[in-house]
Formats: structure tokens, sequence, C-alpha cells
């Protein structure tokens, strides 16, 4: 941290206004790397903001929600296992959360609390880059907290049609059964299973699950058919994962999940701050973070 920023927040503490203060909550947090990524993004924007990481055990989150209220945090993030629970102690959502039933970033609107979900928003910004989603074919592998942020994105930005493959073919119809409701976009369930096949005429093939992640030898167990198609994983560490490996030998264009961890975060800052963030600040914290 530089000295001018430091400088801004001593400077806060005997002038005034003091910091904004911001939070991560979830369990477990350590080697969550966002308070690297968004204190770095605070001082290049110039913005006088603090973030702090903290332990949220199951069964308090209406608790830490109280104090976010009653100490006057500016805005928080919500990770695992919180981004369902959290809803419920909240004072209203945006449509992007209310669809995908999750909320990950949380803003204030004067005293009330509002959830939003930008990590659907993250992955979109990152497909959009190399291809407009409007009528693609899209595959979904899984169907937990980031899965539903990404489907329900990609179909309010009109998707052609989402299909969902999942272990639990249950949990997959659940999605498609409530999101049919709200939008045009096809929607549809399948079973995941052993040597599943991925043909050609997918769009987007999404790894929505958290298989690899910190597991470098772990993948789905699937067989790819050779042709030009996106692959993403939502898996950020290790940023080349077994199935963007696989993909790729398939002749994919492959999306790691490092630069949707970017943008999710750079959309709450925007949010919080009022001021454009430089995601090649937040991307070379994320990447320092990961060699630690």
């Amino acid at each position: 941290m530089s000295d001018n920023y430091k400088t801004m927040g001593e400077r806060a503490l005997m002038h005034g206004p003091l910091e904004a203060l911001f939070c991560c909550i979830g369990d477990p947090v350590i080697g969550n790397p966002t308070q690297i990524m968004v204190e770095d993004a605070f001082e290049e924007i110039g913005f006088a903001g603090r973030y702090l990481t903290c332990t949220v055990a199951t069964g308090s989150v209406k608790e830490a929600i109280e104090g976010i209220k009653a100490l006057g945090f500016a805005g928080a993030n919500v990770t695992a296992p919180h981004k369902v629970e959290v809803i419920q102690y909240l004072d209203g959502l945006t449509e992007s959360a209310r669809l995908s039933g999750a909320v990950n970033c949380i803003y204030r609107e004067g005293d009330k609390l509002i959830g939003d979900n930008t990590d659907g928003k993250g992955f979109h910004t990152s497909i959009e880059l190399i291809k407009p989603v409007e009528g693609m074919k899209v595959l979904v592998l899984g169907a937990g907290g980031a899965a539903r942020a990404i489907i329900t994105e990609l179909a309010l930005h009109k998707a052609g049609s989402i299909t969902i493959a999942n272990r639990t073919l249950e949990k997959a119809q659940a999605i498609v059964d409530t999101l049919s409701k709200e939008v045009s976009t096809k929607l549809d369930a399948i079973k995941l299973e052993d040597h599943f096949a991925i043909d050609k005429s997918w769009d987007l093939v999404v790894q929505a699950t958290s298989v690899g992640l910190f597991a470098p030898q772990e993948g789905l167990d699937l067989v790819w058919e050779k042709g030009e198609r996106i692959a993403a994983d939502v898996v950020f560490n290790p940023i080349e994962t077994q199935f963007l490996k696989a993909a790729q030998k398939a002749g994919a264009t492959c999306v790691d999940g490092l630069g949707m961890l970017v943008y999710q975060g750079a959309i709450a800052i925007e949010k919080w701050s009022q001021r454009k963030t430089n995601f090649a600040t937040m991307k070379e914290a994320l990447e320092r973070a990961f060699s630690l």
C-alpha cells in the first residue's frame, strides 16, 4: 500500500469523513483473494475505502448483516455458504439476485441493504468480449449457485437455449422450472452421466462446478468432439484446469475463471464507489495473490 494511500486514511481519521467500510463474509474465507484485489482497486481510483475479510459461521448470518447495517458499512461481498441464506435478511434485491436466488454483493440505498449477484454479470462480460451471447446454444455443467447466476444472466441477455447438466437431475430441473416463468430463453435439464459427451453443436460450454478448485488434477469425466466453440470454467485456481486443457485440445476458445472473478469484482467496486475501475490493476492483484 502506498504512502499516499496511508496518508489518505490518516487524513480521514483525523479530519473526516471516515473511510467507507466494506467486507467479505463467508466460511471459510482464508485464501479468498478478494481483499487484495479490492484494496488495490480502491488505491488505484483514489477511493477512501477499507475492505475486511470476515469469517461468519453458519447460523450467524443474521447477526452479521445486523452488524454491517449498525456499523454503517457501505457494502459487502457474500461468499459460500451464505449466498442464499443472506437474502432473507436484506431489504431488497436486484433482478439478477431475485432470479438467481443468490446474493454475492450488497450495497446501500440510504438505510437499506440491497442484494445483487455480480457473478453472472462478470461471466457474461467475459464471454461478450469474444462473441455476443444473444442466440447462443449453451451447455452448463452444474446446478449450484455459480451455475444459477450464470444461467440467469445468459438468459437475461437472450441466449437462444440453455441446457443444464447435473448429476442430480432434480436440482437442474428446479432451475428450469423457476426461470422458465421469467425469461424467453429455452431451458432444459439433463443428467450429467459418466463419460458425458460434448458434441460440436454447442456454442458455449460452461464448467460451473467447484471440481478442480485448488485441485489441478481433478476434472469432470467428459468426452469432447472436436469443433469450434467457447469453453469457460468458473474455477480460478488453477487458472488452467483439466476442463480447459481438454477443451483446448478439442479446438475450443478457452475462458478461465480469473476474468469472471475480476469483472464481477469490478462491477461491485464501481457500484460502491461510483468510479470506473482498472481491470488490469485488479487482475495483477489477483495474480500476485495466487503466487503468495
